[in-house]
C-alpha cells in the first residue's frame, strides 16, 4: 500500500487560487511585457531638446514611484555627467530652479506630494516632465502645456514598476543626457523573460530559487543586506514588497556601513529578536572590499538563518531588473506561505480611510 506524498506548499495550485484572489502573481509574470509596453510608449514620446544642460535632474515620487526614481538614479549614475537625485516626496531643495530638470513620477497622479512638487517646480521655472496614468497631475500638465508620459492605468502601483521606471531612462536618453541605456533596457527585458522560466509558479520549489528564498525567510523578519550601489535600491524594493505583498517585516542595510557598527546590534539578538533571516545580495563582478566583508559578516552571524542571492546580469540595468523581478516573485511566494492575499494592503486602506475622514467638512 502506498500513501500519497503531500504537495509542497509552494507547488499547490489550489492554495494559490485560494490565497492569490487578485492575481498578483499573474501581474508579476507579466512584468517583462509591461516593460516592453513602456519602452514602446517611450520610443513614440517626442520631447523638444533642452536649451542647455541642466544643473541637476531631480526625480521625485512616493512609494513605488520613489523606488522607480531610485532605480533610475542607479541606472544612469555611471553614464551621466550631471547630478541625478532621487526624492521620495519631500520639498524641492533650494538648488532646484530655472536650470533644473524635474521629473515627477506618480502612478495614479493623485498624491499631494507630487502635486506640491509639480506646483513648486513650475513656480521656480524648472523644466518639468510628468509620468502618470491619470489623475490631477496629468490634468494639470495638460492644462499648463507640460509634457507628460502617460502610462497605462489599472494596476496597484507596486505592480506597475516597469511603467514607472522605464520612462525615466527613456526620457533622459531622449534629452541626450545619456546614450545606450534604451538598448540596455531591451537586453534587460530579454533577461527577465529568460529568468521567468525558472521563477514562475509551475517550476517546483526544488528547482525554483525564488521559492527557496521565500522558504528561507518564512516565519522570520528578513534583514536584507545590499551594498552602496544598485543593490541598495534592490534591497529597498524587496523590503517594500515583502511588507506589502507578504505582510512580513523586513529591514535593509548596506555594506560597508554594516560593519561600522550596525552588525553589533545583533549581539543580543537571541534575547531580543532572534527570529530573523539575513539575505546577502551578491554580485560576482564586485571587485571592492564588499564581498569579503559580507563573507566575514555571515560567519559572525552564523547562529542565524541566512541566504545568498546572486544578482545576475552584465549591466546595472540588467542586475536591477533581475533583482526587482526575483524579489517580486519571492514576495508572492512568501504571501502563499503566510496565507495572505498579496493583492490586499488592509493597513494602507485603513490609513487612507482615516485621512479621508479627517478631510471631510464638518456638517
Amino acid at each position: 500500500m502506498t500513501t500519497e506524498q503531500p504537495i509542497p506548499v509552494l507547488d499547490d495550485v489550489a492554495r494559490l487560487q485560494t490565497v492569490d484572489k487578485r492575481n498578483m502573481l499573474r501581474l508579476v509574470n507579466e512584468l517583462p511585457e509591461q516593460c516592453e509596453t513602456a519602452l514602446g510608449i517611450g520610443r513614440s514620446f517626442s520631447i523638444e531638446p533642452l536649451e542647455s544642460v541642466p544643473n541637476v535632474v531631480f526625480i521625485t515620487g512616493v512609494g513605488s514611484s520613489g523606488v522607480a526614481a531610485d532605480m533610475a538614479v542607479a541606472a544612469v549614475s555611471g553614464e551621466i555627467s550631471i547630478p541625478v537625485v532621487a526624492d521620495h516626496g519631500g520639498k524641492l531643495p533650494a538648488y532646484v530652479g530655472e536650470q533644473s530638470l524635474v521629473i515627477i513620477v506618480d502612478y495614479a497622479g493623485k498624491s499631494e506630494a507630487s502635486l506640491r512638487s509639480y506646483k513648486d517646480a513650475r513656480q521656480r521655472g524648472a523644466n518639468v516632465i510628468c509620468v502618470a496614468s491619470g489623475g490631477a497631475l496629468l490634468e494639470a500638465a495638460s492644462k499648463d502645456g507640460i509634457k507628460a508620459f502617460k502610462i497605462p492605468p489599472g494596476h496597484p502601483a507596486r505592480s506597475a514598476i516597469g511603467y514607472l521606471f522605464v520612462p525615466l531612462v527613456v526620457v533622459l536618453e531622449q534629452f541626450g543626457l545619456v546614450t545606450g541605456l534604451v538598448d540596455q533596457l531591451t537586453y534587460g527585458i530579454r533577461l527577465m523573460k529568460n529568468i521567468r522560466e525558472t521563477f514562475r509558479f509551475d517550476v517546483s520549489q526544488t528547482r525554483n530559487v525564488a521559492k527557496q528564498v521565500a522558504l528561507a525567510v518564512a516565519g522570520k523578519a528578513a534583514v536584507i543586506y545590499g551594498a552602496s550601489d544598485y543593490r541598495a535600491v534592490v534591497a529597498e524594493r524587496w523590503r517594500s514588497q515583502l511588507n506589502a505583498n507578504s505582510k512580513s517585516e523586513a529591514f535593509t542595510d548596506i555594506f560597508p556601513d554594516v560593519v561600522d557598527g550596525a552588525i553589533s546590534g545583533w549581539e543580543l539578538a537571541e534575547k531580543q529578536c532572534a527570529n530573523v533571516a539575513f539575505v546577502f545580495f551578491r554580485d560576482s563582478q564586485d571587485r571592492s572590499e564588499v564581498p569579503d566583508l559580507m563573507d566575514a559578516s555571515r560567519e559572525v552571524l552564523a547562529g542565524f538563518s541566512s541566504v545568498d542571492v546572486e544578482l545576475k546580469g552584465s549591466t546595472v540595468i540588467e542586475k536591477l531588473l533581475y533583482g526587482v523581478y526575483m524579489g517580486d516573485y519571492v514576495s508572492c511566494y512568501l504571501a502563499l506561505i503566510n496565507e495572505v492575499d498579496p493583492g490586499i494592503t488592509e493597513n494602507v486602506n485603513q490609513v487612507q480611510a482615516r485621512i479621508q475622514q479627517e478631510e471631510l467638512p464638518e456638517e
